[in-house]
């Protein structure tokens, strides 16, 4: 949740949580599963803490794996959308000012959490330390490589071209304002290997980015989301805004998507 003006935008509480949780699993559930389940290897039995749980769609993929003797936490600042389960304890939860749960955990999975929180790097290697020996952390935040990648894999004319500049700056220029670490996921792991882990992985993930697909969708979410903002504080109009929400829905239309990339650390046996 942004600590702005803007938060409120993108709390919990907001009309627009539910779809905007549903639209982040569509674009990073497939991704996370496999690598919880076939790099990490979540079992019968396992204890993990789910971080920033959302809509709860991680929480409950990891209480089928662990089995009626696994037991899950999922934590989030307003944790509503985490549904009952007999194995998901959901709480309300600040990973940066309140008490962690008691240790220790086989898994420890936060994604695009740690890229918005203060003292990030401190907060990892806590996280690693919150492990079982040969627990995992696993740590995912987007990366946006736009700078050398540009915006776009589909011909634009040069006025679409200008709109989605100015929209994909107001972006960064709130994230920037609220603290949002785009180059955080790139850091991660050697932030991690200086703490002395030696089992650290990357990996690189970046999801379609058709007009129509969750990720186009999810831009689209927040042109409306963002709009007093972007009108405030670009040279975007309410006529560009249209024009950009009818691109994203175009399979014509194909944008750079951020990056996802993966830490998965464990913890020496």
């Amino acid at each position: 949740m942004y600590r702005t003006e803007h938060e409120q935008r993108f709390d919990n509480d907001s009309e627009a949580a539910p779809e905007q949780l549903s639209l982040l699993a569509e674009i990073l559930n497939r991704e996370t599963f496999g690598v919880l389940g076939e790099v990490v290897g979540v079992g019968h039995g396992w204890r993990c803490w789910e971080v920033g749980a959302g809509d709860g769609s991680v929480a409950r993929w990891l209480a089928a794996r662990v089995g009626t003797s696994g037991h899950v936490v999922a934590s989030d600042l307003k944790p509503q959308h985490v549904p009952r389960h007999p194995r998901i304890e959901a709480i309300e939860h600040d990973l940066a000012a309140d008490p962690w749960p008691e240790p220790e955990f086989d898994l420890i999975h936060a994604r695009l959490v740690l890229m918005h929180v203060a003292g990030k790097e401190d907060i990892a290697t806590k996280l690693a330390a919150h492990l079982r020996p040969g627990g995992a952390l696993v740590l995912t935040d987007w990366y946006c490589g736009c700078a050398t990648e540009g915006l776009f894999n589909s011909p634009v004319d040069e006025y679409t071209a200008r709109i989605f500049q100015s929209y994909h700056d107001g972006v960064h220029e709130l994230a920037r304002q609220t603290g949002m670490d785009f180059g955080w996921a790139s850091r991660t792991p050697e932030i991690l290997a200086a703490a002395g882990y030696e089992n650290v992985t990357l990996r690189d993930y970046q999801a379609p980015g058709q007009g129509g697909s969750p990720t186009a969708r999810l831009a689209r979410l927040h042109s409306g989301m963002l709009e007093p903002f972007l009108l405030n504080q670009t040279d975007l109009k309410p006529a560009d805004l249209d024009v950009i929400r009818t691109k994203l829905l175009d399979p014509e239309f194909e944008m750079v998507t951020n990056h996802t990339y993966t830490t998965i650390v464990r913890a020496p046996k």
